[in-house]
């Protein structure tokens, strides 16, 4: 009996106790621990938004909490700062192209002026080509072509060339320009010098300018008369308009008329020389050239250069002015050319430089105003 009143008392303690214990919802334990459950309990948090949902829709949550649950952070960078590639649109225009930026000046073949010039100036004129087209001899050589001083100055007049490395114009050259209506523009790029020369066999060394006027207009006419032998002067002369015959005109005679000596006009600076060269004309023959050209040139071991008012003619006393003959030699072209054309350019080179370097290249002095 005691035994059945103890077994009853007992289920009705369980009973008692299953109605006063508070339900649990499922849901409540996702991982089934009653850990977990213990814990929600005491702190008062909402399991189903503390436990993260894959499955939830993102608009469950708040926006800002999405960028470090679902992207890594290193993703976030292109969203908050520019690209590299935007950097040139807030920062200084780039820099201008080649053409337009200062530094050396370069042509090709298609872009180079059309050139002329003087007989004398033509090395000169392929070592400018070399430095600004970057030719070899070979081909500056066959690229450059000179037609003497008078046909350099006619196809400027004409238009058929741009620029012309030359001495300064004839009376009669300017008077055709003139009647062209077409204006010349010069710009001094070196000096040169205009000298005279007699065979090695002649004892004179040395001529004063007022000797070489009266030789020229047929006052002297006898080497004796300035110190050489009884033997007549033999004056040659070059063809009106050639570069020499002009340098002739303004910087010796000066207005003087040169005596007519038909049989005495000689063709070609290089005619010139050879005929004072010559063993006929030995101890007779006077003549004139320029500088650079006897000089470097069209050499002969038969010739030799008069001092001039007792200077003689070298490098060092044309550069400072001393050798009275001295004279600039130029880059011609019209003054209709364009501001900044391709013309201007090569010629404002040619006063760097750079440019003096290929003027003196070509044998020249170079140019100090």
């Amino acid at each position: 009996m005691k035994k059945m009143m103890f077994a009853a008392l007992a289920a009705l303690v369980l009973l008692l106790s299953s109605c006063s214990r508070p339900a649990v919802p499922p849901t409540a334990e996702p991982g089934g621990t009653p850990s977990s459950a213990a814990e929600a309990e005491t702190t008062g948090a909402d399991i189903t938004t503390a436990q993260p949902e894959l499955t939830e829709s993102p608009t469950a949550e708040p926006a800002g909490t999405e960028a470090p649950a679902t992207e890594p952070a290193g993703t976030e960078a292109p969203a908050t700062e520019p690209p590299a590639t935007e950097i040139p649109t807030t920062q200084a225009p780039p820099s201008p192209t080649p053409s337009a930026a200062p530094g050396p000046l370069r042509f090709t073949k298609e872009t180079y002026p059309k050139v002329d010039g003087a007989t004398a100036m033509y090395p000169m004129s392929v070592e400018i080509a070399k430095s600004l087209i970057g030719l070899t001899d070979e081909e500056a050589t066959e690229f450059i072509v000179h037609h003497t001083t008078a046909n350099a100055y006619y196809n400027l007049i004409d238009r058929t060339v741009d620029v012309i490395f030359v001495s300064e114009p004839s009376d009669d050259i300017l008077n055709r320009a003139r009647e062209a209506g077409v204006t010349f523009e010069m710009a001094g790029i070196g000096r040169d010098g205009f000298v005279f020369i007699v065979n090695q066999d002649n004892p004179v060394e040395s001529l004063t300018l007022d000797e070489i006027r009266k030789i020229y207009t047929g006052e002297i006419t006898n080497w004796k008369e300035v110190g050489g032998e009884d033997i007549p002067i033999l004056a040659y002369q070059r063809e009106p308009n050639s570069g020499s015959q002009n340098l002739m005109e303004k910087m010796v005679m000066k207005g003087l008329t040169m005596t007519d000596a038909p049989t005495m006009i000689i063709s070609g600076m290089e005619g010139l020389i050879d005929a004072v060269a010559s063993y006929e004309n030995s101890r007779s023959a006077l003549g004139y050239s320029i500088y650079l050209y006897a000089k470097d040139q069209y050499v002969r071991d038969s010739i030799k250069f008069l001092s001039v008012d007792g200077v003689y003619p070298t490098d060092e006393s044309i550069a400072d002015g001393s050798y009275p003959l001295s004279k600039i030699v130029y880059a011609v072209f019209r003054a209709d050319e364009p501001e900044g054309s391709p013309v201007r350019q090569l010629v404002e080179w040619l006063r760097t430089p750079e440019g003096q370097q290929a003027v003196e290249a070509g044998g020249y002095v170079g140019f100090e105003e």
